[in-house]
């Protein structure tokens, strides 16, 4: 998608996602509001793709042009970012005469059976959900799609306590902890397809059929208050490690909390002083640069460090961390100018952008 063609309040909403994905790594930051953070902010990118996939219609795109694209596009950055986050901790691990090898060869073994290291479990995950979901829309009606995904969400939601059951009864195990990594990985995979195909119909049905401003706001605060409510009465969750305490009311937290980042980016979008919602454009188009550097690549711990030098002049734990996330996307920028003007085919792309 050239920049011509991007849509404002899907780049807003992800600029917001990325923050909420920084703060929720901080250790920090208070642990009720990481709780509350990690309840919607990876389903919200997975709803995102399915409201992409419904407005580039990719439905009616060849199943394989699709494939290739999205090797491109998502497969590629997995492999690359794999790769040099394994050669940076080796070389760590060497450097200092460190016994930690067992670790980096499971490390490697997660990263070659799509696992993924580190935030890096999102790029397969959303290659794999994207398309199946594609797939089921290609062959099968309305009624028939949501069913099949349906059926995924019940069946996956059965297995996943099965397994997860299994393997506490095995985790001194290597090879059940080598199969665990396979099995998770698969369950997350389908069951992130719920969250491609909420999105799809979310903008097919929903999300666009109220147009005025009192409407989105309303529909903001409505959301506000169903996620308030929603997410606390099942505090602990995690998808990248398909922790879902309570299924439904995982899935009645996820779903709100995003509609609630999208009504919000959508009254961003109509913001006339365009220069206040700038950042946040700016950081969702290169969102994946930050989703696969803050972590692996330094960032955050070098944003530590600095934060803490503001926190020796004056001590307010608050303060701390807004500057740990300040200082998180201000090195960010440095690096999305670089890879973006000299190493654009490391994300898949053959040109540059903004």
């Amino acid at each position: 998608m050239t920049d011509k063609k991007r849509i404002a309040y899907l780049d807003i909403a992800r600029g917001i996602g990325m923050i909420l994905v920084v703060m929720g790594h901080v250790e920090y930051v208070n642990s009720t509001l990481r709780q509350f953070i990690s309840a919607f902010h990876m389903p919200l990118f997975f709803l995102i793709s399915g409201i992409l996939i419904w407005e580039k219609q990719e439905e009616k795109r060849q199943l394989q042009e699709l494939i290739k694209h999205k090797l491109h596009s998502i497969m590629i950055p997995y492999a690359v970012f794999s790769l040099l986050s394994f050669l940076m901790e080796g070389s760590r691990i060497a450097i200092k005469g460190l016994t930690e090898w067992p670790i980096v060869f499971r490390q490697l073994y997660q990263s070659l059976c799509l696992q993924g290291v580190s935030t890096l479990w999102f790029l397969p995950a959303l290659f794999m959900s994207e398309l199946l979901f594609i797939g089921i829309r290609k062959k099968t009606k309305t009624g028939w799609t949501i069913a099949i995904v349906s059926a995924i969400l019940v069946i996956v939601v059965y297995l996943n306590t099965l397994e997860k059951a299994v393997y506490q009864s095995h985790t001194q195990s290597l090879a059940w902890g080598l199969l665990h990594d396979v099995l998770s990985m698969v369950l997350r995979n389908l069951f992130c397809v719920v969250f491609v195909a909420g999105g799809y119909y979310l903008r097919r049905y929903i999300l666009h059929r109220l147009q005025k401003i009192w409407q989105k706001f309303s529909c903001l605060v409505a959301f506000v208050i169903l996620t308030a409510l929603s997410i606390p009465m099942n505090w602990g969750v995690d998808l990248r490690y398909m922790n879902l305490g309570e299924p439904l009311f995982y899935l009645a937290g996820a779903f709100c909390g995003s509609m609630m980042i999208l009504y919000l980016s959508l009254l961003l979008a109509a913001v006339p002083i365009k220069a206040f919602v700038a950042p946040l454009e700016f950081y969702g188009r290169n969102s994946l640069i930050i989703m696969v550097t803050h972590m692996d690549f330094r960032v955050l711990y070098c944003s530590i460090r600095l934060a803490g030098l503001v926190q020796g002049v004056w001590s307010h734990q608050g303060l701390f961390c807004c500057c740990i996330l300040i200082f998180v996307f201000l090195i960010e920028i440095p690096i999305i100018l670089f890879i973006n003007r000299y190493m654009p085919m490391i994300l898949g792309r053959k040109h540059k952008i903004s």
